[in-house]
C-alpha cells in the first residue's frame, strides 16, 4: 500500500497547483469492487479550498498539540468549563493550515506527496461519512451537527501519558475535534483512508449531539459508575462500529463488515470488532467486567469495545437475517430515532431522554431498558422479534419472562424467541 503512494511520489513533480471550484477531480487512494485499495478518481463535492483541504464537510488542521493531564491546574474540573474554556487548556497548539500539493493532468488533480495523498482520501471519507448519515438519518433530523468538522491532521495527542499517540484515528468529544494521528507501527491502511473508520470516529459525533446533548462531557459520565457507566461508553463505541460498516456501503467495495482488519495489525481483535460475526456472545467473564469493572478499568481495556460489539452484532443479525443490507440500514435507521425520540409517548422515549432523566439514578439504566427502548422503535414487526431474540440471548438480559416483558416498558419483544447461538449464564438477579 505505501510503496504504492511513494512510488507515485516519484513519479510526479511536486507542486501546490491549482485549487478550483468545487465539484473538483482528483486522485484518491479507495477500495475499489473487489476490496483492494487503488489509485482512483474522485470528485470532492463540498472542497471550497484544496489547497489547505477545507470545505463546508471537514476542515484539516495541520499538526497542533493537544494535551490532556490530570496534574494541570487548570484541567482539574473539566467538566464545569464550557466548549472554548476546555478547548483553551487542552490544545496547547491550535496548528495551521495543511498544505496539499498537486499536479494537474488532463483536468484531474494528482496529489504529488505522501501526506497529500492521505489527506485528500481522509477528506473524500469525511464526505462519504457525512452522505452516509445524511441517508440513514430522518429527514427532520439531518446531520447539522456533521459540517465543518475540525480534523487535526499528524497532531501531537498526549492524553495522560508521557508518549504520544500514534497509529490511531479518534474523535475527541471533550474538544469536539477529530484527530488523525501519525502512524509508526501498523503498515497496513492508513486509519484516514480507511472509511469505516472514518464513518465510526463520525459516529461518536452523532452520538454527543443526539444522546449527549452536544455537551462534551455528560454529567453521567462523571457521576456514573459500575455497570451504567460501561454499558454506556460500550453503546457509544459498538454502535459506532455498526455506522464503521454502515458507511462503507458508500464505497465502490460496497459493505465490508470487516473494515478494521485493513488498518488494525492485530487480526484477533479486528476480528472480535467484525458486527457480522455469529459467535459474538457475552460470556462470564465479559459480564463480570461489564458489572464490576471501575470507569477507568473498562475505558482503558478491550471489554468496553467486545460489549459494545454484541450490541451491534445482535442488529446487524436481525436485519441482514430479514432482509440483506437493506434490512442492516432499514434498523439503522430505527436505531437513530431511538437515539433521541421527545415524543408524549412514554413509549416512545429514546436513550438521550432515559440518561436525562436519570441522571441521579444510574441503576435505571441496564441492558435490559436500552434494549426495550431500542426494539419500541425497530417499526418492522420481523425484525423488532428478530432483535428481540438476538439481545436476549447474545447480551445475557437477565429476565424473568422469555421475552423480557417484566423489563421493558410496553413489552415490545412479545411474541420473541430467545436464539440458541450463545450458551445461557445464569442470572446474577435474585
Amino acid at each position: 500500500m505505501r510503496r504504492i503512494v511513494f512510488a507515485l511520489f516519484l513519479l510526479l513533480v511536486v507542486s501546490c497547483g491549482p485549487n478550483p471550484p468545487a465539484p473538483v477531480k482528483v486522485m484518491a487512494i479507495i477500495p475499489t469492487e473487489t476490496g483492494s485499495y487503488e489509485t482512483r478518481e474522485v470528485q470532492l463535492t463540498t472542497i471550497s479550498n484544496l489547497t489547505a483541504l477545507k470545505g463546508t464537510i471537514a476542515e484539516l488542521v495541520g499538526a497542533g498539540r493537544i494535551i490532556v493531564d490530570d496534574s494541570d491546574p487548570l484541567q482539574r474540573n473539566l467538566p464545569a468549563l464550557n466548549d472554548t474554556q476546555r478547548f483553551e487548556v487542552i490544545v496547547r497548539d491550535r496548528g495551521t493550515d495543511v498544505r496539499g500539493n498537486y499536479l494537474d493532468r488532463a483536468g484531474t488533480l494528482w496529489p504529488s506527496d505522501f501526506h497529500t495523498w492521505n489527506m485528500t482520501t481522509t477528506y473524500f471519507n469525511y464526505e462519504n461519512a457525512f452522505l452516509y448519515f445524511q441517508d440513514v438519518l430522518p429527514p427532520a433530523a439531518p446531520p447539522t451537527e456533521l459540517q465543518g468538522m475540525r480534523v487535526f491532521y499528524w497532531p501531537e495527542v498526549r492524553i495522560n501519558t508521557a508518549a504520544p499517540l500514534t497509529d490511531n484515528a479518534l474523535y475527541l468529544s471533550f474538544i469536539k475535534s477529530f484527530v488523525v494521528a501519525p502512524f509508526e507501527k501498523d503498515q497496513r491502511i492508513p486509519m484516514g483512508m480507511n472509511l469505516g473508520i472514518i464513518g465510526h470516529e463520525v459516529a461518536h459525533k452523532v452520538w454527543g449531539k443526539r444522546v449527549f446533548d452536544d455537551q462534551g462531557i455528560h454529567p453521567a459520565l462523571t457521576t456514573w459508575s459500575l455497570e451504567p457507566f460501561n454499558l454506556l461508553k460500550s453503546l457509544d463505541e459498538g454502535l459506532a462500529d455498526l455506522h464503521g460498516y454502515g458507511a462503507t456501503c458508500q464505497s465502490l467495495a460496497r459493505c465490508r463488515s470487516e473494515f478494521l482488519s485493513l488498518s488494525i495489525s492485530d487480526e484477533a481483535y479486528a476480528k472480535q470488532r467484525d458486527v457480522a460475526r455469529n459467535d459474538a456472545c457475552v460470556d462470564r467473564n465479559l459480564r463480570t467486567a461489564l458489572k464490576s469493572f471501575s470507569q477507568d478499568q473498562w475505558v482503558r481495556g478491550r471489554e468496553m469495545y467486545l460489549y459494545g460489539n454484541v450490541w451491534a452484532v445482535a442488529l446487524y443479525q436481525a436485519g441482514v437475517r430479514s432482509g440483506g443490507e437493506l434490512g442492516v440500514k432499514s434498523i439503522i435507521k430505527d436505531l437513530l430515532t431511538a437515539y433521541d425520540d421527545e415524543s408524549d409517548d412514554s413509549n416512545g422515549t429514546g436513550l438521550k431522554q432515559l440518561i436525562n432523566r436519570n441522571v441521579n439514578n444510574s441503576m435505571a439504566f441496564t441492558p435490559e431498558v436500552v434494549a426495550g427502548i431500542i426494539a419500541r422503535h425497530i417499526t418492522n414487526v420481523e425484525m423488532r422479534r428478530a432483535f428481540c431474540g438476538e439481545a436476549i440471548n447474545r447480551l445475557q438480559l437477565e429476565c424473568l419472562n422469555a421475552d423480557c416483558s417484566d423489563k421493558m416498558v410496553g413489552n415490545p419483544c412479545m411474541g420473541a424467541s430467545p436464539r440458541t447461538t450463545c450458551e445461557r449464564i445464569p442470572p446474577t438477579m435474585p
